[in-house]
């Protein structure tokens, strides 16, 4: 009897083997990851959960930089718009120097004028992305374009009456007509500075959608399941396990039959 005993003992000794072996198969099949416990592959599984935060930080990045895309946008929307009032007060301007301009034609036209700048700073005041004023003064706002700390700014400027020196403009007396062609080239040099960092940060986006895709695929090959491999794998425990049961059954009764002879 301890033949058979013995016999039992390394049978479930297999079966423990196959069971195990087919219960890590199924879960990976279900799941399907061929890692997805540190007992799968610490290792793997540590360099998996780099290149998913890495991927995570380039999404994360691209997402910062649609929002600073769009606040370049509504700040040239409200440059387009400081834009008209500089250019018609300059045609205000260039009408108040003609010699046969009375003194009540000119009030007139700085009437205009000062409507002009109230507008422009209103326009100017109103130009936010998410409450963060765009053109009110001059400086930049710091996007954070990935998860290593790479970085891309996008200026704010100026483009009130005030920061633009045409707060006191007058045409009632002396006047320059250069104060007002200097606003327009700060804010024509603006609008060029906003539609190149614009190209900048749509080319950041597409390289940081390349890096995201690449990482994730990385990612995949490390620690995805090959289904029709873990199915596989499933279905050759099945049989051992049917041919360990058929096995030790015979192994059993052979033992049996000479533990029988023995004692007869």
């Amino acid at each position: 009897m301890a033949g058979i005993s013995g016999i039992g003992n390394q049978f479930h000794n297999n079966q423990w083997r196959v069971q195990n072996d087919q219960q890590k198969h199924m879960r990976h099949a279900s799941s399907g990851k061929k890692i997805d416990k540190a007992s799968d592959g610490a290792a793997e599984m540590a360099i998996a959960k780099k290149l998913a935060n890495a991927s995570k930080g380039f999404e994360v990045g691209r997402e910062n930089l649609q929002a600073g895309r769009s606040a370049l946008y509504i700040q040239d929307g409200g440059l387009a718009g400081v834009t008209d009032y500089m250019q018609r007060m300059r045609e205000l301007t260039i009408r108040a120097n003609s010699g046969l301009m009375s003194d009540e034609d000119k009030q007139y036209i700085q009437d205009e004028i000062d409507q002009i700048k109230q507008g422009s700073t209103q326009q100017a005041e109103q130009t936010q992305y998410n409450e963060k004023d765009l053109l009110t003064e001059d400086g930049s706002v710091t996007l954070l374009t990935d998860g290593s700390g790479a970085t891309k700014d996008i200026d704010t400027v100026g483009a009130t009456s005030e920061a633009l020196g045409t707060a006191n403009y007058t045409v009632l007396n002396n006047f320059d007509l250069e104060t007002v062609d200097k606003a327009m080239e700060k804010i024509s040099t603006a609008r060029s500075i906003s539609g190149a960092q614009t190209n900048a940060i749509d080319h950041t986006m597409v390289s940081n959608a390349v890096s995201a895709a690449n990482l994730t695929a990385s990612q995949s090959v490390i620690e995805d399941a090959d289904m029709a491999e873990e199915m596989l794998a499933v279905n050759k425990n099945k049989t051992l396990t049917a041919a360990q049961i058929m096995m030790q059954k015979r192994e059993e009764e052979e033992a049996q039959n000479r533990a029988a002879g023995i004692l007869g």
